[in-house]
């Protein structure tokens, strides 16, 4: 596989070299060079870099000036800013100008070539994304014989990008719903694909993989002291997207105090950053994606009615894959190729019966959980561990995990306060895994002789119970904490602090 092309942009030869060397050794083809007029001149041959990693202060031509050359010549290099300093002026022009990131180089060695090489992956994936998408198009331009495009195909789907066509253009907000792993993403960056926006930033934020008290600085910035630990003047995500689009994930996960803020934003266009007095206007268009019923979140009083219906001015539901299961024969031979290509293997063809097996599969986790099946296949060439993972999961799907358990703690403890909570289901207490030790004393332990009172006795089992049906439903999806969360009914932030409570952590890993 033909490792992908970096090219290093510096007046300081130390770093330059240092980079270059760091970049080839991780497998990179890195070269590097001096000034922006040697690097221009590199892109006009056969082996142009994909990626370009351009440092802001240099002599002659400074990286600004470079990088609007790069764009009007050659749109579909992305280019990385590098700099030793934060400036926020100059962060927020680049990314206007077209800069896929902007990294500031830290002090600390490890950090930085960790945020330079995690910048060059996102990039590489833009690239991908991008070329597969206008070689998707291509081919519904192409298929004038009648036949259905490889992408997209079926009628759900179809639908689906017809309302994307009408809209795309429009500046108004955008609520994408569905299951996980459907590609509301992938709908997102289509809405900002086929809009006057394209050519500027498209900006994920996920609300769901912040800390509340972090969401907000994510969202508008901070000034420099505006909390403990806010060293310098931060950018938001809406300055960042300027001109472009914000893509808001798992927007039904947002903190009732932003909620009340992102409606403030969406109304008046503006905001202030924390620590600031200065008004600063919003110029992006706002997506929202969530897989929560937000009708029933707002009933529940969870979720804002006057925020729901500011961001529902159109609404674009994406069906299950279970229900486009006319696509799943393209999405099988698109992963298949995608992922040949980017590991190097040979392209294997699969049998008849594990085609069949992945066409009459139900795929709960939809689009997502389709391509790492076909991942895992390409990587281990094997239809035997493939056929056996869908048939374990399927046998799972026909057998859901029973509430037993936990219901059972409920009622210990319903009956320990006082309340007739009577249950005949027998509470199971799982040894600790990897050591852990549970929180509270153990009903055996108690019947020894210990002075746990009953209270407390009651906790030790209802915690228990929640170890049990959280151990059975992480070891039921492989790991995978989101399907183990949306099957025992709660959030994945609350599966994450039950899982602390409980010392459950995951064998070989982390909790």
């Amino acid at each position: 596989m033909t490792a992908p092309r970096v090219a290093v942009v510096d007046d300081d030869p130390l770093f330059s070299d240092y980079l270059t060397a760091m970049l080839r050794s991780r497998g990179y083809d890195a070269h590097a060079y001096a000034t922006g007029n040697e690097l221009l001149e590199a892109l006009s041959t056969s082996r142009a870099p994909q990626v370009v990693l351009l440092d802001v202060l240099m002599p002659a031509m400074n990286g600004l000036e470079v990088l609007r050359a790069i764009r009007a010549a050659h749109p579909q290099v992305q280019v990385i800013m590098l700099s030793g300093q934060q400036v926020p002026a100059t962060i927020v022009n680049a990314v206007r100008g077209g800069a896929f990131d902007y990294v500031v180089k830290p002090d600390d060695p490890d950090l930085g070539e960790a945020a330079i090489e995690n910048a060059i992956i996102s990039a590489l994936d833009r690239i991908a994304l991008e070329t597969e998408v206008a070689r998707l198009s291509a081919s519904e331009v192409e298929a004038s014989d009648g036949s259905q495009p490889s992408w997209g195909s079926g009628a759900a789907m179809q639908a689906v990008l017809k309302m994307v066509e009408r809209v795309a253009n429009s500046d108004v907000t955008v609520l994408i719903s569905g299951e996980s792993g459907v590609g509301k993403e992938v709908i997102a960056r289509e809405l900002h694909r086929r809009s006057d926006r394209c050519h500027k930033p498209f900006v994920k934020v996920n609300c769901a993989a912040l800390p509340a008290d972090l969401l907000e600085s994510e969202l508008v910035g901070h000034e420099r002291g505006a909390f403990t630990g806010a060293q310098g003047t931060r950018i938001g995500k809406f300055e960042f997207a300027g001109g472009g689009t914000l893509m808001l994930d798992e927007i039904g996960e947002l903190p009732a105090g932003l909620q009340a803020k992102l409606l403030h934003v969406l109304q008046d266009g503006e905001f202030t950053k924390l620590g600031s007095n200065r008004t600063v206007q919003v110029d992006a268009r706002v997506i929202g994606a969530t897989n929560r019923d937000l009708t029933a979140m707002i009933r529940a009083g969870t979720f804002r009615e006057d925020l729901y219906y500011r961001l529902q001015v159109i609404e674009i539901h994406v069906p299950p894959l279970r229900e486009r299961q006319d696509e799943i024969p393209a999405l099988i031979e698109f992963f298949l190729r995608r992922y040949s290509t980017r590991y190097g293997r040979p392209a294997v063809r699969m049998s008849a019966g594990l085609r069949s097996a992945l066409l009459s599969y139900s795929w709960p986790g939809n689009v997502r959980e389709l391509e790492n099946v076909i991942k895992r296949f390409v990587i281990l060439q094997d239809e035997t561990l493939v056929r056996t993972e869908i048939e374990r999961s399927s046998q799972a799907l026909a057998d859901p995990l029973p509430p037993a358990a936990v219901q059972a703690g409920r009622d210990v403890a319903a009956a320990a306060g006082g309340v007739s909570a009577p249950s005949s289901t027998p509470v199971a207490m799982p040894a600790p895994r990897d050591g852990a030790v549970l929180p509270f004393p153990s009903p055996a332990a108690a019947a020894a002789g210990d002075s746990s009172s009953l209270p407390d006795l009651a906790r030790a089992a209802a915690i228990s119970a929640e170890r049990d049906a959280i151990t059975r439903a992480l070891d039921q999806f492989h790991w995978n904490r989101r399907k183990a969360a949306r099957l025992l009914g709660v959030s994945y932030k609350t599966l994450l602090n039950k899982m602390k409570t409980c010392g459950i952590t995951q064998p070989g890993g982390s909790s």
